[in-house]
């Protein structure tokens, strides 16, 4: 036992003099404790040594790897959630080197973290609290969510290269019915997904320095599940789930984009028929109409979406109209449909939004409108009118203001448009500039290592070199072998012609 608490206990980024090791040795050195770490069963990994907890020996950041061993060991033997919060110490304080060489265990943590979360919801919840070791501050099943995004974070700040962990974290948030606690892992955009490196090109250690994730995020590293399409496909579709819950329909507008974009060849998967569905909804309410995205989404597809998702075309048209009385029977008439495909309430939303842009289009021709015209246009008591106009004015939609006639022969309430709302708080142009200057270069960064990447493929190479050839060749062909006339050599001659005349 004495020998196993040593070498868990030992730094494995120094050497004796404390003194940090280059990247070959310290490659070798992590290496050999992850294969000696993988050799032990759970029942090796004591709990206490004398006297003290083994947890406590350790470091989280030092010994990054052999304290996520003892917290899986834990597991294992079924005494880690009397220990939960150690797994917070552990999340909040690992260091992200250690933590490339043993993905698989990183894995198993985030994926034990979910069942106990599930476990922790069920009927028998009261009965598996009871056996909880008592803690200051013993968390509640929700609370232990964060954590999931938090060890995405700490290994990829950037969460630039999507995983199963990704995944992962979605599912648990929607089944929680907390969509905010993924937030900060979806308000970050994908960029890469795990791939093998390629050989004589990305031949950096996991241990060096690595400026994108994607670099040392690999198929080889095992940080991820291996993903496959439909997988990727379900981390947008759910991502639009919960942006749309959250209202934010710009950024739910792209995630079901980007499922529609995916390259297929001219078949529609269930997933991809369910986000253009639900693309035409969102883009109702984002923009008024049925938009797509120029270049993004396959001209071809959409027609294939089109004849599998009728009754939201037929809706799209109607709101193109701006025909309220008319949207308010389709939707009725075909409820079944809504009710089966779940989106009864975005669908709602919708009819509540053509409400809204009926306002906005009368702000084109009028300067002011009474409530009582409004109503008419809208199909609306004036009281309800009312409600809808303060609304829109209170959540930035609308540019006015409601005016009650104090005297004169009139005095019903007046809807008065502005060129701006006096309401709607000032935007920071410097801080938004900034923010899209930094999102701008993150991209440009990402750009550049695709197009290396891409630049030092053997297919591009081959294809290079074919192309140039043939543009040598394509050079040689405007020569034309037949054009055997040259210029005269004397001009000499000519003149003595002239002169002859």
């Amino acid at each position: 036992m004495a020998n196993i608490v040593s070498n868990l206990a030992s730094d494995p980024l120094v050497d004796g003099k404390g003194v940090r090791l280059e990247d070959e040795k310290c490659d070798a050195s992590l290496r050999k404790l992850v294969k000696y770490i993988r050799s032990l069963k759970p029942q090796d990994v004591p709990q206490q040594v004398q006297g003290k907890a083994l947890v406590d020996l350790l470091d989280p950041t030092r010994n990054t790897i052999a304290y996520l061993t003892v917290l899986l060991a834990y597991a294992q033997q079924a005494v880690l959630a009397q220990q939960v919060a150690l797994i917070a110490s552990f999340v909040d304080n690992f260091d992200p080197i250690q933590a490339r060489y043993v993905g698989p265990e990183l894995q198993q943590l985030l994926i034990w973290l979910a069942n106990y979360y599930d476990h922790s919801r069920d009927v028998h919840a009261s009965r598996i609290l009871a056996l909880l070791r008592p803690l200051t501050n013993p968390p509640s099943q929700a609370s232990v969510i964060p954590y999931i995004a938090t060890a995405i974070l700490r290994l990829d700040p950037e969460s630039s290269t999507l995983t199963s962990n990704h995944l992962l974290l979605l599912r648990v948030c929607l089944a929680a019915g907390l969509p905010r606690q993924a937030l900060p892992i979806l308000d970050k955009d994908i960029y890469n997904f795990p791939s093998d490196p390629q050989k004589h090109v990305d031949d950096r250690l996991p241990c060096a320095y690595h400026d994108l994730s994607a670099t040392f995020i690999t198929k080889s590293s095992n940080i991820s599940a291996s993903l496959t399409a439909s997988d990727v496909h379900e981390y947008y579709l759910l991502g639009a789930h919960i942006y749309i819950g959250l209202r934010r329909y710009n950024r739910a507008r792209l995630f079901l984009e980007l499922v529609l974009s995916s390259p297929t060849q001219n078949v529609a998967t269930p997933i991809m028929v369910e986000a253009y569905k639900k693309s035409i909804l969102v883009s109702l309410l984002s923009t008024g109409s049925l938009t797509f995205t120029k270049g993004l989404v396959n001209t071809q597809m959409i027609k294939t979406y089109s004849s599998l998702a009728k009754p939201y075309e037929v809706l799209a048209d109607v709101f193109k109209k701006r025909d309220v009385l008319r949207l308010d029977a389709e939707i009725a008439a075909a409820a079944a449909v809504w009710d089966d495909d779940g989106n009864t309430a975005i669908v709602n939303q919708v009819a509540e939004s053509l409400r809204r842009y009926r306002v906005i289009d009368l702000q084109k021709t009028y300067a002011a409108l009474p409530i009582g015209g409004i109503a008419a246009h809208l199909n609306l008591t004036t009281p309800a009118t009312t409600t809808l106009l303060s609304t829109m004015v209170r959540d930035g939609h609308l540019n006015a203001i409601l005016h009650q006639p104090i005297t004169g022969p009139d005095t019903r309430p007046v809807l008065r448009f502005l060129s701006h709302n006096p309401n709607q708080p000032l935007v920071d142009q410097d801080a938004l500039l900034k923010e899209k200057s930094v999102r701008i270069e993150q991209l440009a960064k990402h750009v550049r290592e695709a197009d290396r990447k891409l630049a030092l493929q053997k297919e591009y190479v081959e294809a290079t070199r074919r192309t140039k050839r043939a543009e040598n060749a394509g050079a040689q062909g405007f020569e034309d072998p037949m054009d055997v006339w040259d210029a005269p050599q004397n001009v000499d001659q000519d003149e003595d012609m002239m002169g002859d005349l």
